[in-house]
């Protein structure tokens, strides 16, 4: 089979886009006899020699002596990817993973169209796996998953430990077929909710929404950084200058990044000239990316919208807007992923992501585990994070997987709404009935409600959904405030 030479840069925060399902045939590896004959013509034939790397040799010709059966060609294949996956373990390096034939195919799934899947981000957050965010109109959405979910099962399977791309395979499947994700939230019992969710085709955009607002404000919201993202944007925001908007919001939260050039260009639509950002390697094969002149569509004011979901090339985009001073970024400080990685594809169609640079801001700023601090920072308000805090401090401590959690302390029980624990409604029982509080039904149906003393009614209003605009998203009213008052000037 001829060696795919051909490398690709990404730079995401270790999350994968689950919507799709691949079938691919069968791969065959060399025997693992060819990789000992040619550790031995190395002179790897012993313990000590280059590092102890002759070990791992040394037990295989162990294990192919005297196991108590025959080591097939498929159990051969797993030692391969097993051992790999143990060398890369070593480094002690989250972001640089190797992907077997089926996960490396679907890396790129971003690229490709419909696919078959349930339609969440997922990623590893503090050490466990966590919807960063459902896309509309999925299944996902129809369940009633929320970012900050915690998955702690797929179709049984506990998924401590279990690597990114094995749960992206384990959840992508045909269309039509069901998976079994086993969410957990804050309210419930650690073990968790069973949801079932059926796969449907999806149409993966890198645009999720996009308006513009009666006050002249044009909004957009970017999901991930693939190869037509910057032609997307730019036709959108030719579209809002036709339209007369006079200011806009670039709304990055819950994006988990993509690839590096993506993030370029995009960066380039709202500048004109000067760097955007700096590769540094090991070797100092250091490199900086610059606007080209000519290529800039926006120039406007704009607010960039962040929060600790918004990483790597999501970063790249909000740094180089803020440290040119062309935007103002408005929200929570993010991620804090500042390395890149470059995919090198292997014989078999597998692959490895490797670290192998890290990336400063266009004012050379090394924000990795640090994050952009916001120029304005506003918190998410109620939202459901895993965090022991305040009152859920002094809960008794439970666990799920590696994670701290408790019960909830006000009300009789725990309420699951539409198939979920909710973290902030409990009801009470009275002479063997139960209730749920007025104020609790509000959050759970996202209605208003107003009370008039006067004639003793209550008044109930749904609200009407736009672009994010309710009173639970106080990031985005800044955001609209602050545009407003720059208009006005």
């Amino acid at each position: 089979m001829e060696r795919n030479t051909r490398t690709m840069t990404i730079i995401t925060a270790g999350l994968i886009l689950i919507t799709a399902g691949f079938i691919i045939g069968m791969v065959t590896l060399p025997h693992i006899g060819f990789f000992n004959n040619k550790a031995r013509a190395l002179g790897y034939d012993s313990p000590s020699a280059t590092n102890n790397f002759g070990l791992l040799y040394e037990v295989r010709d162990l294990l192919e002596d005297n196991f108590v059966e025959e080591i097939g060609k498929d159990t051969q294949q797993e030692m391969v990817y097993g051992a790999i996956r143990g060398m890369l373990r070593g480094l002690d390096d989250e972001y640089t993973r190797f992907m077997d034939p089926k996960a490396y195919k679907n890396m790129s799934i971003e690229t490709k169209g419909k696919f078959g899947g349930v339609g969440i981000l997922i990623g590893i957050r503090r050490n466990q796996l966590t919807v960063i965010s459902p896309l509309e109109d999925t299944p996902a959405i129809k369940a009633g998953l929320k970012a900050g979910d915690i998955i702690i099962k797929i179709d049984g399977a506990s998924t401590e430990d279990m690597a990114l791309d094995d749960a992206v395979a384990r959840i992508r499947g045909d269309v039509g077929q069901q998976v079994v994700l086993t969410i957990w939230r804050r309210g419930i019992d650690a073990a968790g909710k069973d949801v079932t969710i059926i796969r449907e085709e999806i149409q993966l955009k890198s645009v999720s929404k996009s308006k513009v607002r009666d006050d002249g404000i044009a909004y957009i919201e970017l999901n991930g950084f693939s190869r037509t993202t910057a032609d997307d944007l730019a036709q959108n925001l030719i579209d809002f200058k036709k339209k007369g908007a006079k200011a806009l919001i670039l709304d990055l939260r819950f994006n988990p990044g993509g690839l590096l050039d993506s993030a370029v260009d995009v960066s380039n639509l709202f500048l004109n000239e000067g760097p955007i950002v700096h590769r540094e390697g090991r070797n100092k094969d250091n490199r900086t990316y610059y606007a080209q002149r000519g290529k800039r569509v926006w120039d406007k004011p704009m607010v960039v919208l962040v929060n600790e979901f918004s990483a790597s090339a999501s970063e790249i985009v909000s740094g180089a807007l803020q440290d040119h001073g062309v935007a103002t970024v408005i929200g929570e400080t993010t991620f804090g992923k500042g390395l890149v990685q470059t995919v090198y594809p292997l014989t078999d169609n597998s692959a490895v992501l490797i670290t192998t640079d890290k990336y400063l801001t266009a004012k050379r700023r090394d924000i990795n585990k640090k994050g952009i601090t916001p120029d304005i920072v506003i918190k998410a308000g109620d939202v459901d994070a895993h965090e022991a805090s305040g009152e859920d401090a002094s809960m008794a401590p439970d666990k799920v997987g590696k994670f701290p959690v408790g019960k909830p302390t006000k009300g009789d029980g725990a309420i699951i709404f539409n198939g979920l624990p909710r973290a902030d409604v409990a009801f009470f029982e009275f002479k063997g009935r139960k209730f749920v509080e007025v104020d609790d039904i509000s959050k759970m149906f996202d209605v208003a409600m107003d009370y008039d003393k006067s004639t003793n009614t209550l008044d109930i209003e749904q609200r009407a959904e736009d672009l994010k605009e309710n009173e639970n998203d106080p990031q985005l009213d800044k955001a609209v405030e602050f545009l407003l008052d720059k208009i006005k000037k």
